[in-house]
């Protein structure tokens, strides 16, 4: 009876061993998985940007600029993906910029000293940020009446995991109209 007990303990420890490393090597090959999968996500901006996060509203502070101006942006963002989202969207230190054509100027402005704290967005949530003239290190300028064009770009992060984020960017096309110069 003791030679039945001993095989089959040895039997035992055996099968324990192989289905260890059969959900062992599962686990990987699911990590593998989600990798290839995140790689293939993430490698098409065409793809990946807009379902993961959405530009909804640009905006001009003031509403109407004028030539000679100076002016601030801001947009409403929606997480449309599933995992969290990070961005520094402070009025000091927002990592919000536009690009514009020849008609308004970017003039540097006093950096922010302050470090903020990345904003977390959750998937479905939204939240304005904004880029506020003259604090931010950046200042734009209205330079020349008539329609601009510009892109703003949002940099941020995708949390996929406690260990694992991707860099990534947001971008839209928007018009601003610009206005002759205020008389006085």
């Amino acid at each position: 009876m003791s030679i039945f007990i001993a095989i089959l303990n040895i039997v035992l420890s055996f099968v324990i061993s192989i289905c260890l490393l059969y959900s062992s090597q599962q686990m990987i090959d699911s990590e593998s998985i989600i990798d290839t999968n995140l790689t293939d996500f993430t490698s098409s901006d065409e793809l990946a940007n807009p379902l993961v996060l959405q530009v909804e509203q640009i905006k001009t502070i003031p509403n109407k600029i004028h030539v000679g101006e100076e002016f601030s942006i801001n947009a409403t963002v929606k997480n449309t993906g599933m995992y969290p989202i990070t961005f520094i969207a402070n009025l000091c230190d927002s990592e919000l910029y536009a690009v514009f054509d020849y008609k308004v100027e970017e003039l540097p402005a006093p950096a922010c000293k302050m470090m903020s704290e990345p904003v977390i967005l959750n998937a479905g949530e939204k939240v304005i940020v904004q880029r506020i003239s003259g604090i931010s290190g950046l200042t734009y300028k209205a330079l020349e009446e008539g329609q601009s064009t510009a892109k703003v770009i949002l940099p941020f992060k995708i949390n996929v995991s406690n260990i694992k984020t991707i860099d990534s960017l947001v971008d839209d096309k928007f018009n601003v109209t610009i206005n002759s110069e205020l008389s006085t």
